[in-house]
């Protein structure tokens, strides 16, 4: 049984999904399985994944069909369907490095009997080989490493697309969030979860994983944000714990309740994190939410 799943969510990419097919065909070390969630895709991206597995490729391919879901959906599923006690997301449009599946190998032993260690992350960087932000992490070159939960992260510098290993069962514990009516919410809510309950990570600044964001790609902006208003009003309603200051944690209060309204879900306010701030600023979440919708509709789907 292979050690460590990769796993990518999928999305009508056939034209470009074979990249990352490629750089785990390069891989130095095939200890992995590859497991492919198509999210509904009306392209060729199943013929295509059928002929891959039919190919001598040193690892085995996995294709796991679903009507058009969402992305953390099709994140749940793609652990459902994982062997391995380790788990690492690969997106459509990205690729590896040859040696990312043997370093992160040979980096776990040193966590794995670490009951508060969650995982392993290591950098993602553009084609140039830049950080995706600029700025470098703050690790000390002679340790290698830092330890930190993803809340900790801006503290290392680390506040950027970073590419995580977590173990499979601790995603079986902390699923990926969604509303019920709705097909997308930030990932933050499972990561934060974890680190909220004591789970930390070993980070390195090894960039061994290499984005090239394309225009068709999920990104987190009005539209998004338009369509799932829920999914980003539960982000802004964890955002109330994570707040330093009484004013950050009221313009967080004062968004969940913009959203709870826009989504047409005012009970949602009632599960605040901080439910008396949530009555004393529902005001102005009000107003917030009444400009929200003005800004939405000038908005194309």
């Amino acid at each position: 049984m292979p050690r460590l799943t990769i796993h990518t969510a999928t999305y009508n990419r056939a034209y470009i999904l074979g990249q990352a097919y490629e750089s785990l065909k390069a891989q130095t070390s095939k200890d992995f399985e590859w497991i492919i969630t198509d999210d509904g895709s009306t392209d060729n991206t199943e013929e295509l994944v059928k002929e891959w597995q039919k190919e001598d490729n040193g690892f085995p391919v996995l294709y796991n069909k679903l009507q058009h879901v969402g992305i953390p959906r099709a994140l749940n599923s793609g652990v459902s369907k994982a062997s391995t006690e380790w788990f690492m997301m690969l997106d459509s449009d990205d690729y590896l490095l040859p040696e990312t599946v043997e370093k992160v190998l040979s980096w776990l032993p040193e966590i794995e009997k670490l009951p508060d260690f969650c995982g392993i992350g290591f950098a993602r960087c553009h084609p140039d080989g830049t950080f995706m932000k600029d700025q470098v992490p703050l690790i000390d070159p002679e340790i290698g490493y830092v330890d930190a939960s993803h809340i900790e992260r801006k503290l290392y510098r680390l506040d950027m697309d970073m590419c995580e290993v977590h173990r499979t069962e601790l995603y079986r514990q902390f699923p990926f969030q969604v509303w019920d009516t709705e097909k997308y919410a930030p990932e933050q809510l499972n990561f934060y979860a974890m680190a909220l309950a004591g789970y930390k990570l070993r980070w390195r600044a090894d960039k061994l994983y290499i984005c090239d964001y394309l225009p068709d790609g999920q990104t987190k902006d009005d539209k998004l944000v338009k369509r799932n208003p829920m999914g980003f009003a539960m982000m802004y309603n964890q955002n109330i714990l994570l707040s330093h200051t009484r004013k950050e944690k009221a313009v967080n209060v004062i968004r969940m309740t913009a959203l709870a309204l826009c989504g047409k879900h005012p009970e949602y306010i009632l599960q605040s994190n901080a439910p008396k701030l949530a009555v004393l600023t529902f005001p102005v979440g009000a107003a917030l939410a009444i400009r929200r919708k003005r800004q939405y509709r000038k908005l194309a789907d």
